[in-house]
């Protein structure tokens, strides 16, 4: 809940002034804890394909937060945000695929989202991945790595600032 809050806090700098009133009701409502109020303004963001707006609606698709509980639908909005350099989005991805929470199980998947995620400075990705690689063969870890590198260059550098 705080980096949702968090999140639609410091992109409101970002909000044009005609959506700003519709990001506003939505900072309100998550603050207030009226998810299906925050679902029905932050929906159209996440559907004009605004990364931070995909992101919560997969957070509250996993979390069953203002809508019923849909894995598939979490996997959807986080891949839509992940593939746009959300680092949060990436993280949740990494462990939907771990659990196999709308996907399949998939711990090399699992490893390169996370990793990605982890090098970008998110704390529970830094400690997630540690978990993964203790169950993970040597051979996993490698195809993990490599496949990390690949997501970085393809949903990490086209998105950082110069």
């Amino acid at each position: 809940m705080r980096t949702l809050l968090g999140a639609l806090t410091a992109l409101m700098l970002l909000a044009t002034p005609v959506v700003a009133g519709d990001y506003l009701k939505a900072v309100a409502a998550l603050a207030a804890g009226n998810y299906q109020e925050a679902f029905r303004f932050i929906t159209p963001f996440a559907e004009q394909g605004e990364a931070w707006a995909e992101a919560i609606l997969g957070t509250m698709y996993a979390n069953g937060e203002g809508v019923p509980q849909n894995d598939v639908k979490a996997v959807y909005w986080n891949r839509k945000a992940a593939e746009q350099g959300d680092a949060g989005a990436q993280a949740n991805l990494g462990g939907m695929y771990y659990n196999g929470d709308g996907v399949l199980e998939d711990y090399v998947q699992a490893y390169a989202w996370t990793s990605i995620a982890a090098s970008r400075g998110d704390k529970l990705a830094k400690r997630n991945k540690g978990i993964m690689k203790k169950k993970m063969t040597r051979e996993q870890i490698a195809k993990g790595q490599e496949l990390s590198s690949e997501l970085w260059e393809k949903y990490v550098v086209p998105f950082q600032k110069n």
